[in-house]
């Protein structure tokens, strides 16, 4: 890798985990809130709180679990790294120091996206606007990813803008998985269990994916499986650790080198545990304990990429 590319490497990779991780959260909280709003207490936000382990930083800080206060702090609140808010301003900044390696339309797109974003208030999170507020976001990073899908040209920029945004994708299909399994384990004639498994697939879009592969009655241990292992569902862990694996051969290709010995370890760590699974008898803890190691090993590929690229 040329020196000047190993100055932007991580500034490309981290613009497109945060455009994935801002669009996860919009739809995680629009659909919580759509899936609340038939429930007599209403939509139940210390779920989001758990689903990114920030229930401790959020209760130092607020008194309750209110939908006010939850909403504002994933949507506005700059201090909160998992915000929206913070990831466009993250994301909008790691483009700007590489506005010479990536497309015109890329960067045009995403000042207008950020701006869109800072106009966001705490009237945009009311039960009767949070829908709009959540559809500009999962919009406009969809949109961004599209322009860059036709534009953004096929080096390795592009390899580790893909590298960042697969990580981040395995890694919120995990958590929404670990969260949401035990509930779908009540029986599969109660409608609440519906609701539930409903809710699980449409945080992650995968809703008609899922039903072209299972048109008939769904059952848990089918909900997981095809969110892990499905070759052909764009969210799958399965298929991000391929794609994933596919990029890190491209930039071994153009570099002329072998891969970094971390880099390639933690990798097949990673891969060995997805393909060992969480055995045949799959329980709540069996899987939160599996969930829990897969999010290890994304967490240390990203670490030793960060180390052998970014350094």
């Amino acid at each position: 890798m040329s020196s000047l590319l190993a100055r932007f490497a991580g500034n490309i990779f981290w613009l497109g985990r945060y455009l994935e991780r801002a669009e996860n959260i919009a739809r995680i909280l629009h659909i919580n809130e759509t899936y609340g709003r038939d429930d007599p207490q209403g939509p139940d936000w210390r779920r989001v709180l758990r689903l990114y382990s920030d229930e401790q930083r959020f209760l130092e800080a607020h008194d309750d679990t209110s939908p006010p206060s939850v909403l504002r702090f994933y949507v506005l609140d700059r201090n909160n790294p998992s915000s929206i808010a913070a990831a466009i301003a993250a994301a909008r900044e790691n483009a700007r120091s590489v506005r010479h390696l990536i497309s015109t339309e890329m960067w045009t797109q995403l000042n207008i996206f950020a701006s869109e974003v800072r106009t966001l208030g705490q009237r945009d999170l009311r039960v009767n606007t949070l829908s709009s507020a959540a559809n500009l976001v999962v919009t406009g990073c969809q949109t961004f990813e599209g322009i860059a899908e036709g534009t953004f040209f096929r080096g390795e920029p592009w390899c580790f803008y893909q590298i960042g945004k697969y990580i981040e994708r395995a890694d919120q299909t995990t958590r929404v998985l670990d969260i949401s399994f035990d509930r779908l384990l009540l029986d599969k004639d109660d409608a609440i269990a519906l609701v539930q498994w409903n809710l699980l697939l449409r945080s992650v879009s995968a809703y008609h994916a899922y039903r072209s592969r299972h048109p008939g009655i769904s059952r848990p241990h089918d909900i997981a499986a095809f969110l892990l292992y499905d070759s052909e569902f764009p969210r799958a862990v399965a298929l991000c650790v391929q794609r994933l694996t596919e990029r890190l051969q491209d930039i071994e290709t153009r570099h002329g080198s072998r891969r970094d010995a971390g880099v390639e370890t933690a990798r097949r760590a990673l891969e060995f545990s997805l393909e060992t699974g969480p055995g045949s008898e799959l329980t709540p803890d069996r899987l939160h304990g599996f969930l829990d190691g897969l999010q290890v090993e994304l967490g240390n590929v990203s670490s030793a990429i960060r180390q052998a690229y970014f350094v």
